[in-house]
Order: structure tokens, then C-alpha cells, then sequence
């Protein structure tokens, strides 16, 4: 066990992306014999842990909740861990992380971020990884009554304008028509209570209207809510090919869990997901910079834009080029056998992407951190 104990204060009861991060970050640590303990408010004012240990905080949580008067009584060193999926961090964020001893971020994007936001402390990129003995291309496929006969592209994001769930639509519906043996299975969730599966079936019709689309299209099967583990790691399986047209992400963990189970991705070319996405497991789409704002506006949005925290001046983002996302996704269609090289070498490419490698480096951070200077 180490000689200093790390306190981690992060969403680890949460089911969310970040909630599954904080959980494994910590489990990673843990393996790597470094002595961690959740935080709790309950620390003593002292920096020094039982048996004498120096005390680091990780404080995984957006960086204005940080309370640094009382946390400097209790730590000797503070680290923010945290992600970003636009090309700028929140404006009202850079003072707070420039107070931090240093700033850990998952990918290459987010450390460009945060130097082109104006944040000046030491930035330490530990990324993300992926149980490959959880998702794994052996796992039972959901059962599916409709997807028998056709080739299955299958989605997994949470139901918000920065996942693009307009062209991922459109360009389905527009590229496929009902006579094409294709089926779109989408896993999604809501932000509030209300935006339960009615609720988001019922945009997504609207939006075909608005479109004008009238003709008989390919079936598009939307699951809302909570699955079980062993039923969202058979989505990824069903998958001839996972597709998610994104704007933004700092890493993208249904990325590096469909690639694990051996199904390959048709991705935005931009973004956190660029470490580990490659022209030999991936069909990459390319894309324009523009500010979120524009699309935001364009009257075609149908899911929570969180304008409070991507709509900064400065701030860009990606958007895919539709026709680029239909040749991508018709080339996958066209050619399974491709789709099964690239799976096997996304499976292949994610075996060094675990969360024990993510352990190693946050590991090498933190003692990097405590040997620098006050």
C-alpha cells in the first residue's frame, strides 16, 4: 500500500458516463496499491491521513463546486479530474482550474482545450479504458425479433443535441429506404422524468415530418431508459456496425465498449475518440468546426441543447457532413466482411486500452504532483 492516501470525490453512485469513470478510475488506483478512500466532509482540518500518510485529493466534479479554503486545510496536494467535449472549457471554469495543483483530462483534444482556455497548471492526460472481459464479442446478441434477416446498425448515446441525433435519423432515413433489409436500433435516455420513451419517439416522429419525409422508410427501434448490463452489452453485439455522428465528446465510452465487442464504429473524425478511433477499426466521417450555436439554431434540433454550457463564444464543435455519414454508412452495409475486419481489430486495439492502464497513469500522475514544489 502506498504512503499516501488519495481522498476521490466523484459521482461514483451515478450510472451515468462519468459515474462509470469514477468508478473504475478508483478500482484502477486500487489495483495499482494506492491506499484510496471516497471522500466525505467528515476528513479531519489536518493533511496528514492515518498512520501519517499525505493526503491527495482527486476531485472528480465540475471545478466551481470545489470549496479550496477548506479543502486546502485537509490536502496536501489537490488534483481536478475532469473532461471536456467542445474545443474550449466553460469560461467561468478556467480560474477554479487554475487554482488546482494539476489537471487531469482523457484525451489528447481535452489537453488542447484546456491550453487554448487559458489554463496554466500541469495537465496530465489518463485516459479512459474499457472491461474487455465485460464487452467482448462472444456476448449473447439481445433478442430482437425484427433484426432477423437485416443488417443492424445499432446506437447508444443519451438523447441531448451534442450526440447529433438529427443526422444520425436523416441520414438513415434518407439513405435507406423500406426495401433495404437495414434496421436502426437506438439505446437512449432523457434528462428529466418527462423525457421517457414516449416523449422521445414522438420528437423523433416529428422531426421525419418536418423533414417531409412521407415514403415507407427502414424500421428505426428506440429503447429509453434503464437496461440491464447483460442486455446493453447485447446491443453492441446485435451490431453489424455501431453508428454515432457526434459533435463532441472528450473520450466517448460506447466507442470503446462496441470496438471491445468486436463491432466496428462509423464516428465523427474529431473529438476525444480520436486515440483510439483508426481508419482500420472505424469508418471515420469527416466533418466542419463551427460553434454549437449554429446548429443549435437551424431549427432542426430535437433533444436538450444545454446552451449553458456549450454556447460560449469561442466555443466549436463538430458537424459531421451528412453525406459523408450516408456513404459511410452504406459502405457498411455493403460490405459485412469489412465490418468484421474492423471489429476484430477494434477488439484487437481495445485489449491495451484498459482500465488498469488508466490506473498506471493517473498513478504516475499523482506521485509526479507530489513531488512538485508548493
Amino acid at each position: 500500500m502506498t504512503s499516501y492516501q488519495v481522498v476521490w470525490k466523484g459521482p461514483v453512485q451515478r450510472s451515468s458516463g462519468l459515474g462509470i469513470a469514477s468508478r473504475a478510475y478508483v478500482q484502477a488506483l486500487r489495483r495499482q496499491g494506492v491506499d484510496v478512500v471516497l471522500g466525505s466532509s467528515e476528513l479531519p482540518a489536518s493533511r496528514k491521513g492515518k498512520g501519517g500518510k499525505r493526503r491527495i485529493l482527486i476531485f472528480h466534479h465540475v471545478p466551481t463546486k470545489i470549496n479550496f479554503a477548506e479543502e486546502r486545510k485537509r490536502f496536501d496536494r489537490i488534483i481536478l479530474n475532469t473532461v471536456w467535449e467542445t474545443s474550449r472549457f466553460p469560461k467561468r471554469w478556467v480560474p477554479y482550474m487554475n487554482k488546482f495543483d494539476a489537471v487531469c483530462v482523457p484525451s489528447h483534444q481535452n489537453r488542447k482545450a484546456l491550453r487554448d482556455s487559458g489554463v496554466k497548471r500541469p495537465i496530465f492526460i489518463v485516459p479512459h479504458g474499457v472491461d474487455t472481459a465485460r464487452f467482448k464479442p462472444d456476448n449473447r446478441k439481445m433478442p430482437l425479433r425484427e433484426a432477423k434477416g437485416r443488417f443492424v446498425f445499432v446506437s447508444v448515446f443519451g438523447f441531448q443535441h451534442r450526440k447529433n441525433p438529427e443526422a444520425l435519423l436523416r441520414a438513415y432515413w434518407e439513405e435507406f429506404s423500406a426495401a433495404d433489409p437495414v434496421l436502426l436500433l437506438i439505446k437512449t435516455n432523457g434528462y428529466a422524468a418527462y423525457e421517457n420513451q414516449t416523449w422521445i419517439r414522438a420528437a423523433i416522429q416529428r422531426y421525419k415530418a418536418k423533414l417531409g419525409i412521407r415514403k415507407a422508410t427502414a424500421p428505426v427501434i428506440v429503447l429509453a431508459g434503464k437496461l440491464s448490463p447483460d442486455r446493453l452489452k447485447g446491443i453492441y453485439t446485435r451490431g453489424k456496425a455501431f453508428v454515432l455522428p457526434t459533435r463532441g465528446e472528450g473520450v466517448g465510452l460506447p466507442f470503446l465498449e462496441s470496438l471491445a465487442s468486436g463491432t466496428p464504429v462509423i464516428a465523427t473524425g474529431w473529438g476525444g475518440q480520436m486515440d483510439f478511433l483508426t481508419g482500420k477499426n472505424s469508418f471515420l466521417v469527416s466533418y466542419r468546426l463551427q460553434s454549437p450555436t449554429v446548429s443549435m439554431k437551424n431549427g432542426h434540433s430535437i433533444s436538450r441543447q444545454f446552451r449553458h454550457l456549450f454556447a460560449e463564444q469561442g466555443q466549436l464543435w463538430a458537424e459531421p457532413n451528412l453525406g459523408a455519414l450516408k456513404k459511410q454508412m452504406r459502405t457498411a452495409y455493403k460490405h459485412p466482411q469489412l465490418c468484421r475486419e474492423k471489429g476484430r481489430q477494434g477488439r484487437l486495439d481495445m485489449r491495451k486500452h484498459s482500465w488498469s492502464r488508466a490506473g498506471i497513469a493517473l498513478k504516475k500522475a499523482v506521485e509526479q504532483v507530489m513531488r512538485s514544489a508548493n
